[in-house]
Parts: C-alpha cells; structure tokens; sequence
C-alpha cells in the first residue's frame, strides 16, 4: 500500500386439486330392482378413463426424467475444468533455469561483489533502533509489500528471492510476470510472490502483492490484488518512509524484523531494461555484470540484516565475505 499511490477499487403454496373415485351405489332395501332392459350399458368412457390419466402422468414424469438428465449431462460437458474467475490471468511458472539461477547464487559471486556496483547507484536498508523485535513463530519475520505493476517492486524482488533463498526454499511457487507496460522502466521481468510458498527454519517471511498489473473495471486504476491484514497496515503506517520524517510511504517495502527497513527499492530497474529474465539469471554467475552486481549486493545487505535478527545463522551464510562486508557497512554491531 502507498501513500499517494493508486487508489484502491473503491472496496407459493402448492395447490392440489382432489380426485373422487367413481363407484355404483348399493340398492336401497326393498326398492325393486330396474328391469334388466332399463340398466345402463356400462360406461365404457369411464371405465377407461382412469388409465388414460395415469398413462398421461407417468409420460409426464418420464418426458421431465429425460430433459433433466440431458440438461445435466450438457452441463457436466460443457462445465469448465476449473472455476477460475473471468479475465483474471492464470500465474505463469517461472522458467525452472531461472528460478534455479535466482536462488542458487554462487557463494563466490556474493564474495566478489560485497556491496559495489559500478553501474547502479545503490541504497541501503534503514536501520532502526529501540523498536519491538518483528517476529513470527518465534523466529524474526521479513516483510515485503509489493506491487505488480511496479517497476522498482520488479527489481527489488530479484534480491529479495536471493537473500530469501540462502535462509530457506520457494520450493516449485515462484511465477514470472512483469511490471506494467505503461509505467516507468517498462515491462521488467521479476517475479510475483502472489501464491508463493516460502519455508525456513530461521525465519518467517510475509510477502504481499496488494495491487496487481490489471486494471479495475472501469480501467482507470490498478486493482487491489491482495489485502493488507491489520499487522502489515501497522508496519506501513509506521515505518513505511523513503527518507527519516518525510510524509507519505512507497513501495516496495521490506521490514526486516524491525531492524532495518527498505522503502522504494535498493536500485533502479534501469540496471535491469533490455533484459528478459533468461539474460538476468544467466548473468547471476559473473560478478561484473552490472544487473549482477545491483541484485547481489542489495541481496547481501537484506541478508546481514537476517543474520543479524537471527543470531548470525547459518553460519556459512552469515560469516561469508560478502555478508560480512555489508554488515559492516550497515554499521551493524554484535
């Protein structure tokens, strides 16, 4: 949720009639019987009449029978697999090389780029002090909100996926999308964390999409994609500025356990135009390439703020060079 962003999508009695049977009375005693050429021929009308009702009611019943059954049948076949709710796109998979290459950064590359980037001006998580500890479980909590349509959302969540990936696994629930077509820095691939799935032992992690990359039905704004829940809404309220004491909040937004926050993105997508997300993921092995270098190193500062929220754990991650070097240029002390 931004402030000054786009504004949300504003969030019978049934009658039956009787039958009476028809029957021949009983004489009435010591009345003489009618002479035998004086009794009525039988009714051969009425005798038959009853079984033609009942024929009419049962073909009734039947013909209803028959309709219901094709009815039910053309419905079953023509029913769609699944009710996905019209127009809203199906999340696409994010290529398997590129999630791969995402997440499995060589520790060597981390090393090498430290916290340089020759080509991207980089900034820096802020770091809070002597607030409440943000934590999940038991275990301190990261928190991103994000935006589809964003360009500086698409840039940010390749670091965010990075640092995310060297405390715990996405598993096979990353997808691919882009930010708008219309916005700044067009169309830059990353990824999107509706749906997305993240487990770890040292941390929790809450990762928000409010708005998506489509617009509302009168196609004037972006439509709310997710909700805020009340505790998100809190952290954005509070911490939720690009500079100490400046009004209104921006996205992205990451909140490390409170103990530092991003708010607008480490880098600009600029880095990353040109590029489709194959020739990005490609690059994440060579420490000069220049979208390299601005992923890896807001990648490492995200996870010196994770070390330092989770008593320095695992320890092959959170005493390598290239964390170590970010931590230091936090200012984060023991």
């Amino acid at each position: 949720m931004t402030t000054g962003g786009p504004a949300e999508p504003h969030a019978e009695p049934a009658g039956a009639a009787e039958e009476t049977a028809r029957s021949g009375a009983p004489p009435v005693a010591g009345t003489p019987p009618a002479p035998e050429s004086r009794v009525p021929p039988p009714d051969l009308g009425a005798a038959t009449r009853r079984p033609a009702t009942s024929l009419l009611t049962w073909g009734t019943v039947a013909v209803v029978l028959v309709i219901v059954i094709v009815l039910v049948v053309l419905k079953v076949a023509g029913a769609p697999a699944a009710s996905t709710p019209s127009g809203a796109p199906t999340p696409t998979p994010a290529a398997p090389a590129v999630v791969k290459a995402v997440t499995t950064i060589p520790e060597s590359v981390y090393d090498a780029v430290g916290v340089e980037s020759a080509d991207a001006t980089l900034t820096p998580p802020t770091l809070l002090h002597g607030q409440p500890r943000l934590s999940s479980g038991g275990k301190p909590e990261v928190v991103f909100v994000g935006d589809e349509f964003c360009p500086y959302c698409a840039a940010e969540r390749w670091a965010v996926v990075a640092a995310l990936s060297r405390f715990g696994t996405f598993g096979d629930t990353l997808y691919a999308t882009q930010s708008g077509p219309n916005e700044a820095f067009p169309s830059t691939p990353t990824f999107t964390f509706e749906g997305t799935r993240y487990r770890s032992k040292y941390l929790t992690a809450t990762l928000v999409e409010h708005y998506g990359d489509q617009k509302d039905g009168a196609g004037t704004a972006y439509a709310v994609l997710e909700r805020l829940s009340p505790g998100v809404r809190a952290l954005l309220a509070r911490y939720d500025r690009r500079t100490p004491g400046a009004p209104g909040g921006v996205v992205p937004f990451v909140d490390v356990a409170n103990e530092a926050v991003v708010s607008g993105g480490e880098f600009s997508p600029a880095v990353l135009q040109q590029l489709n997300a194959n020739e990005i993921a490609t690059g994440l092995t060579d420490p000069k390439d220049p979208a390299t270098q601005a992923i890896v190193a807001s990648a490492n500062y995200l996870s010196a703020l994770i070390c330092h929220a989770d008593g320095e754990l695992p320890a092959t991650v959170c005493a390598s060079t290239g964390v170590t070097a970010a931590a230091s240029a936090l200012g984060l002390g023991p």
